[in-house]
């Protein structure tokens, strides 16, 4: 069977889809990641891709999104992504738009047997109609799908029709990200319990060092600047407490130093492996980075950053389960951090919930039934 698997542009939208990807591969399936503009993240898990839109960038698609749609970008764009992604529309049916074209065109000759999208690419949806093939929609954390893919479908209604699609089909299921317990409405779908993707990495040859302190790992968001501010308000109040501090990501940690002795900056580290070996994890909120933890048995803190749409939902559930504290930059201090290593609830509600995705089926559970499902 053919599996042409759709994101869109984002390592939080293409990471979620590589499990299952993995598991369709393993049991002899044809793959392709349907991707643009990092697609050499998404080479980089071992998974054959077609770039649908070459030369296709954030900062040029996103503001022309924007400016075309005024009364979005002066009222849910200036508020966090709501539970329901229905609101934002506007915005998907940009980035999708983009994307539909090339998509369409490379499955009109490799003519896959099931089309996998992530939550926001309804370009997978508008492929499988077209072609008259079932698809499978993958969630991304707790977000719920609403009516978003009509309203997108709506906003596309020139493309569609030119290209002879009419109302797009539904899902034939949906594979939801979050267990149940952290889901604060109805399931949409299908729960699974695999091993969230965080990238990969050349491991160093010399073995972490053990202090006998606990760790806490400190990774970024994608905002540099945010990323920095939260990093130097741990750094300031875990410099005298008798832990250790690892900063990992994708940011330039020079600006940080000199670091306290007790801190050391680890560069680009898969998060799954580092949350293993620490005691808690400090992050931005993403769903990867919330499952990451959860996967690891650790606790965890989300410092929200105010530029990051997306993480006031995922934070909201992390909070209400009690699998980890909420906070912003500004209150980031010593009791706060020691409270994260130390807080025994903290600690038993995420072994609960690790006990209860590991409850779940797995992936490869997850693509055999997807596979009878299809193939009848």
């Amino acid at each position: 069977m053919r599996v042409l698997f759709a994101a869109v542009p984002g390592v939080g939208h293409l990471y979620p889809l590589v499990p299952l990807a993995w598991a369709f591969v393993a049991a002899g399936h044809d793959v392709r990641i349907a991707f643009a503009e990092l697609t050499g993240k998404a080479a980089e898990c071992g998974l054959p891709v077609v770039d649908v839109s070459p030369g296709w960038q954030a900062e040029e698609v996103v503001p022309r999104t924007l400016a075309a749609h005024p009364e979005f970008t002066e009222d849910a764009w200036q508020r966090p992504i709501p539970e329901d992604i229905t609101p934002w529309a506007p915005l998907f049916a940009g980035v999708n738009r983009s994307l539909a074209e090339g998509a369409l065109e490379f499955a009109g000759h490799w003519r896959p047997d099931l089309v996998v999208h992530e939550q926001v690419a309804t370009y997978g949806l508008v492929v499988a109609t077209k072609l008259g093939v079932p698809a499978v929609q993958r969630n991304l954390e707790n977000f719920r799908t609403g009516r978003v893919h009509h309203e997108v479908a709506r906003h596309l209604a020139d493309l569609l029709d030119r290209h002879g699609v009419g109302t797009l089909d539904e899902p034939v299921a949906t594979v939801e990200a979050f267990p149940p317990s952290l889901l604060t409405d109805e399931p949409e779908g299908w729960f699974t319990g695999e091993a969230p993707f965080t990238g990969g990495s050349v491991a160093d040859r010399a073995a972490p060092e053990r202090t006998g302190r606990p760790r806490i790992a400190v990774t970024t968001s994608s905002f540099p600047d945010f990323s920095l501010t939260a990093m130097r308000a741990v750094l300031g109040a875990g410099a005298g407490l008798d832990v250790d501090l690892a900063l990992a990501g994708g940011v330039d940690t020079a600006p940080l130093e000199p670091l306290p002795p007790n801190a050391r900056a680890l560069g680009w580290t898969p998060y799954g492996e580092l949350y293993r070996g620490s005691a808690a994890v400090v992050h931005h909120g993403s769903g990867g980075s919330v499952l990451a933890a959860l996967h690891a048995g650790v606790p965890q803190l989300v410092v929200l950053d105010p530029d990051d749409q997306s993480t006031p939902v995922v934070a909201a559930a992390v909070a209400k389960r009690g699998v980890g504290i909420v906070t912003t930059a500004d209150e980031v201090d010593a009791a706060l951090l020691t409270r994260l290593v130390s807080d025994e609830s903290l600690r038993a509600a995420t072994a609960e919930v690790r006990a209860e995705r590991a409850g779940l089926p797995t992936t490869a559970e997850t693509a055999a039934r997807i596979t009878a499902l299809v193939t009848g």
